[in-house]
């Protein structure tokens, strides 16, 4: 009996018009490959999808995956793979935390959105919670392929060097089982 449900991250069409300012670094503070990502994220924002089961989850590249990059997504994922829980939040787009559990062969994957806007734009504090069970192997594997490919989009328009790409995905990527 296969109760798993399907996990898939599709990239949208680019955005044209922007909300915000573009990122800065006024202090100094960040190195090329953080302001890089930030960069590359605003510039080349789009809507991203993340389905799970019947469910689609919609965050941006900007503020939302820059975020994640921020909170190393890479090193979550080599946790993962690792069979340690990881909690993946997007807080500007949609108030959720994904928590992925894995249990052998599969994870748990536990929706917790909080705080909603309903279609009359009145916010409320409840939350609601979703359960799901996933294919261990296909989760590693398109979170693995879709950092990948947003590095490599981020190299590909000059946000970023081949080197910090390397850098960042190396130590840290998840090997497909062959």
């Amino acid at each position: 009996m296969n109760n798993l449900h399907k996990f898939q991250i599709i990239l949208g069409e680019p955005l044209l018009e922007k909300f915000t300012d573009p990122p800065e670094d006024v202090l100094g503070e960040l190195s090329h490959f953080e302001l890089g990502i930030r960069r590359f994220c605003y510039g080349c924002d789009r809507p991203i999808f993340i389905e799970i089961g019947k469910e689609q989850i919609k965050v941006f590249l900007d503020p939302d995956i820059s975020m994640l990059f921020e909170e190393n997504l890479p090193t979550q994922i080599a946790q993962l793979s690792r069979g340690e829980k990881i909690c993946i939040e997007f807080v500007e787009s949609c108030c959720l935390t994904i928590e992925l559990v894995p249990l052998g062969n599969n994870i748990n994957c536990n929706l917790q959105y909080f705080g909603y806007s309903d279609n009359n734009k009145n916010f409320s504090l409840d939350g609601s919670y979703k359960q799901f069970q996933l294919d261990r192997q296909q989760v590693l594997e398109t979170l693995t392929d879709f950092f990948i490919k947003i590095a490599d989009m981020a190299t590909e328009t000059g946000y970023i060097t081949t080197q910090e790409r390397d850098n960042f995905i190396s130590p840290r990527i998840y090997i497909k089982s062959t």
